[in-house]
């Protein structure tokens, strides 16, 4: 056990990322010094081989190895992990994560509605069934801290996920859990490191910036009188999702872009003067842009929601 433990110590710390004995019960840190607020000379010694291998040899032999995040070794980028729980029995949940068996189902939910695929990192299955998400800080901005669960404000994401940035830790993969009886395990590949965030979980971990002027609301399509009664749905369809978009509230906004988006889509062969691809993103982007979301997610999400509305049109077509 002790060679097992000290082994996956070293690893990590090769990988220039700083290492802390953690409780084989309770997760929780065996050594001080760590925490959000600690000067580089406290965390000087989780980067320290030989400090990490001795208290792997002698007094904390058969303790977790625990990944401190947030911060790297030199000139190495710091982690974020996604931690993704397993619901408690009885526990609740806000309505619409009543569904939700566990963290994976929410940040599920929330790729969807963000019209982008499960992010492809290296990911550790913990003993009690939880997942653990690895990323690489952002490379530019504030370094991303710690939340629990849903929350008012980033980082937080949302029920049964936690975040662990400056501050954090996480226990590494192959270290043994004597609570479980088994180890934390890899199930990435195994050249998969971990990887940048993607732009739309940045997003959501980043606090808002202060709120600018409110863009104009978009122009309104307008159909001619003696254009066809498809022209005039399509124009009006238009005009209201551009309204639904430009009035979502925080939490849903993505979600009713690529609603809008995809809607739009699976019209377009009815009325492709008025529903043309460049006229339907400068309305919805207009839209986007006064609820609040950034130019370049409000974009990616319109592309993506108007595909799969053409897609999803042609499926039914054919």
């Amino acid at each position: 056990m002790t060679e097992q433990q000290r082994s996956v110590a070293m690893v990590w710390l090769g990988r220039g990322v700083p290492v802390i004995p953690c409780s084989r019960t309770d997760k929780g840190p065996m050594v001080p010094g760590f925490g959000r607020d600690a000067t580089a000379e406290q965390l000087a010694p989780f980067s320290d081989p030989r400090q990490v291998w001795d208290w792997w040899s002698g007094r904390f032999k058969r303790a977790h190895v625990g990944i401190l995040t947030g911060r790297g070794g030199a000139d190495v980028r710091g982690l974020l992990v996604v931690d993704l729980d397993v619901r408690k029995e009885g526990s609740d949940l806000p309505p619409e994560y009543a569904y939700a068996s566990s963290g994976v189902d929410v940040l599920e939910r929330m790729a969807t509605e963000a019209g982008e695929a499960w992010p492809d990192t290296y990911t550790v299955l913990t003993p009690s069934g939880g997942v653990h998400l690895y990323f690489r800080q952002p490379e530019d901005g504030p370094l991303i801290g710690c939340a629990t669960g849903a929350g008012p404000t980033a980082p937080h994401l949302g029920p049964l996920i936690d975040v662990r940035g400056v501050g954090g830790l996480v226990i590494a993969a192959g270290s043994f859990s004597a609570a479980q009886g088994i180890p934390y395990r890899r199930t990435s590949a195994a050249n998969v490191a971990p990887q940048p965030l993607p732009g739309w979980l940045l997003e959501r971990l980043r606090p808002a910036a202060a709120p600018a002027a409110p863009a104009p609301r978009p122009a309104a399509v307008r159909a001619l009188s003696t254009a066809s009664r498809a022209d005039r749905y399509a124009a009006a369809a238009l005009n209201g999702a551009a309204d639904d978009v430009a009035d979502a509230p925080e939490g849903e906004r993505n979600r009713r872009l690529f609603a809008a988006a995809r809607r739009l889509g699976e019209l377009h062969d009815t009325s492709p003067a008025v529903l043309e691809e460049s006229a339907v993103r400068e309305q919805l982007l207009a839209a986007a842009l006064r609820s609040g979301q950034s130019e370049r997610e409000a974009l990616r999400t319109i592309r993506s929601g108007w595909e799969r509305g053409l897609s999803d049109h042609g499926a039914g077509a054919a």
